[in-house]
């Protein structure tokens, strides 16, 4: 018995030509199946009813109107819903969906057998080329994918294609798909060998552009070494011309281009991905686990484990760890643990753990943490912690800690390092380093080794080992050596060697101290010079030295004085003291003064000392010449020259006493004499 040969009773059914993206390339990348619509109709068209669904969601319906009623009155009342439940609701669950490109395509879930049909072949042809619709330039390597996941195939460099069809295959259509083309979906029944010539759209230049991340112009992840090492170019190239929205439970890869999911690994989503040695993949949603390498084109929505990298084209939740380094196009929202280094092209949620450096090129919100460095370009809204160095190009929301530096531009918390802290605008919190901090403005504290720097306003304190320099500081600064408050200090300043403000509020307290002016308060040192101060020379006489000579600076509530004199024989001395001056009325001043002098013979051998205190009163005779006189009592301490006796130059004595090869001497005596106030 001589079987019937099976032959097609074949007439192209072409049912959906050339359907037009209403989004962007970027906007084909969504799975439209999760977007959410409100939406209202009452006994429409079935087919009017598809238009007012796809208008919402900016995408095309594409299904074989064979298998569908298109004048079916439907209604529907939803809100707030997924598309793939409004569409269950719709079909009352007899339809499967299925996401490519910008197209959602509707099957039957149990289709129409082609029962009449007489099969002449066990298989039949499509060719044809695929065509720039505007320019009639033949396209290569663009992608034609058969909708089920049965056959894809790319257009060769004269931009021809065939493809070879099982007959016994239930083919639904063929998408056309080429990067920068809108894409166009075919649905067909089986056919003879065929021609089938393809236009397709070019985008707009505006929409040619990639989808980046917005803080940083993103490399093609192709592009990148070992993807192009590992990834053969005809799945790469697929997966750049097609986006599929479909899920596969599982799928299992020795290497990239040995796998269960084929040439078309790029483009296919994956709940469970097991890549043996390396493998590559359009996303994950759920857990990945790789040998050495997982590459992943878009998204990875669960965990990723690589035994040596994870190289993700865009955004990743949840779980990251990898052996060496992970490196994102997108964000990252979980955790994320690389040996060496974590990079991060966009935005981290979470936290970045490396055993050397965190790069991150957007927004942070989190922690990063690192053996050696952490960079963010963007704002760090939380903590960066290492051993040597943490960049942060804009704010710092909590604290930067490192061993070594950190920079920043504001810190609304602290900087705390070994080194040097850097903030290039305001501090909120504080900074302490073990070298030098630098602020813009500093509301808390900066506490260095050596310098603190703010070129602004320091509304906390300033306390280092050697310099503290403010435009003007509120509370305080205290240094080993130099405290420089340029514009004004109210508050004190506290320094071994020098202070300066402009305009002080509050004390002074050093060796030198400088100002322009007193308005409150006053400088506490050796030698005080108040611009606006206190500036008067004397010209005295009293019981031992004929002819003395002052210079009195500071303010009248503190003043240092140096001092000079001689006697008409054969003593001169210098000397240093400090005193204070009281008001009593228009004309008269009472001073409080302690001075020690040193005394020398002509040939300038030192013979002792004068300690005195003295209680002058002042008459103002005019605004700048005061007469003034009044008690001292003094104390002599004169060496003892030869065959153990002293140089006395007390005038009489009522206490005398012998120490250390030193004799002392006390009486009470008095001064007269004339002041110039400068």
């Amino acid at each position: 018995m001589v079987a019937k040969e099976k032959t097609y009773n074949i007439k192209p059914l072409i049912i959906l030509l050339s359907l037009f993206m209403i989004c962007s390339s970027a906007k084909s990348q969504t799975n439209y199946l999760y977007e959410r619509i409100t939406i209202s109709f009452n006994d429409i068209p079935l087919e009017k009813a598809l238009d007012q669904i796809s208008e919402m969601g900016s995408f095309t319906f594409s299904y074989n109107s064979k298998n569908f009623d298109e004048k079916r009155l439907v209604s529907l009342d939803i809100e707030n819903k997924t598309i793939t439940k409004t569409l269950n609701i719709l079909f009352e669950n007899t339809v499967n969906f299925k996401v490519v490109g910008s197209h959602l395509i509707l099957t039957k879930k149990n289709p129409p057998k082609y029962s009449n049909l007489q099969y002449k072949t066990n298989e039949y042809k499509i060719t044809g080329y695929i065509i720039d619709s505007q320019s009639g330039r033949k396209i290569q390597e663009a992608t034609i994918y058969e909708i089920n996941g049965n056959i894809v195939s790319l257009s060769n460099t004269e931009g021809f294609y065939s493809l070879t069809v099982p007959t016994e295959q239930n083919i639904n259509g063929f998408s056309y798909s080429k990067q920068g083309y809108l894409d166009t979906l075919i649905i067909i029944e089986p056919l003879y060998n065929s021609e089938l010539n393809i236009y397709l759209n070019p985008l707009e230049s505006p929409q040619l552009k990639r989808l980046e991340s917005k803080y940083f112009k993103l490399e093609d992840i192709h592009n990148r070494q070992l993807v192009n090492i590992l990834v053969p170019k005809k799945s790469k190239t697929i997966s750049d011309n097609l986006i599929i929205h479909n899920k596969k439970l599982a799928q299992i890869s020795f290497i990239p281009y040995i796998g269960t999911n084929r040439q078309l690994s790029g483009s296919v989503d994956n709940t469970l991905s097991l890549n043996v040695i390396a493998g590559y993949s359009g996303g994950v949603n759920g857990f990945e686990l790789g040998g050495l390498l997982n590459i992943v084109k878009r998204n990875v929505d669960g965990s990723q484990i690589g035994g040596f990298a994870n190289i993700v084209g865009g955004d990743t939740k949840y779980f990251q760890l990898a052996g060496f380094f992970n490196l994102n196009s997108g964000s990252v929202t979980g955790t994320q643990i690389g040996g060496f280094s974590n990079v991060v092209l966009d935005t981290l949620n979470g936290v970045q753990i490396a055993g050397f450096n965190n790069t991150l090129h957007g927004y942070m919100n989190g922690v990063q943490i690192s053996g050696f460095s952490n960079v963010t370009t963007q704002n760090a809204d939380g903590i960066q912690l290492t051993c040597f160095v943490n960049v942060a190009l804009k704010d710092v929301k909590l604290s930067q800690i490192s061993g070594f530096a950190n920079y920043c531009d504001n810190v609304d918390g602290g900087q705390i390092t070994g080194m040097v802290n850097i903030a290039k605008g305001d501090v909120n919190w504080g900074q302490i380093s073990g070298f030098a901090n630098y602020g813009k403005s500093v509301t808390g504290l900066q506490m260095s080794g050596f310098a603190n720097i703010s070129a602004n306003k320091v509304s906390g304190g300033q306390l280092a080992g050697g310099l503290n320099y403010g435009k003007s500081a509120e509370k305080y600064q205290i240094s080993g050596l130099v405290n420089i408050a340029k514009e004004e200090i109210d508050g004190a300043q506290l320094a071994g060697c020098i202070n300066y403000a402009k305009k002080v509020n509050g004390y002074q307290i050093g060796f030198f101290n400088v100002s322009d002016t007193i308005e409150s308060g006053m400088p506490i040192g050796i030698i005080s010079f108040v611009k606006k101060g206190f500036h008067r020379f004397e010209i005295s006489t009293n019981e031992v030295f004929n002819l003395n000579g002052a210079y009195k600076l500071g303010v009248k509530k503190f003043y240092n004085t140096f001092r000079f004199g001689l006697n008409f024989t054969d003593k001169i001395y210098v000397g240093y003291g400090v005193g204070t001056q009281i008001n009593f009325g228009e004309k008269f001043n009472l001073n409080l003064e302690y001075t020690s002098d040193i005394i020398f013979d002509k040939s300038f051998k030192i013979l002792g000392e004068i300690d005195k205190l003295s209680l002058p009163i002042d008459y103002k005779i005019n605004k700048h010449i005061n007469i003034f006189g009044g008690p001292t009592f003094n104390l002599s301490l004169m060496k003892e020259t030869t065959n153990n006796t002293f140089t006395s130059i007390a005038p009489y004595t009522f206490y005398t006493d012998t120490y250390s090869e030193r004799q002392a001497n006390v009486w009470i005596g008095g001064i007269l004499g004339l002041s110039f106030t400068l």
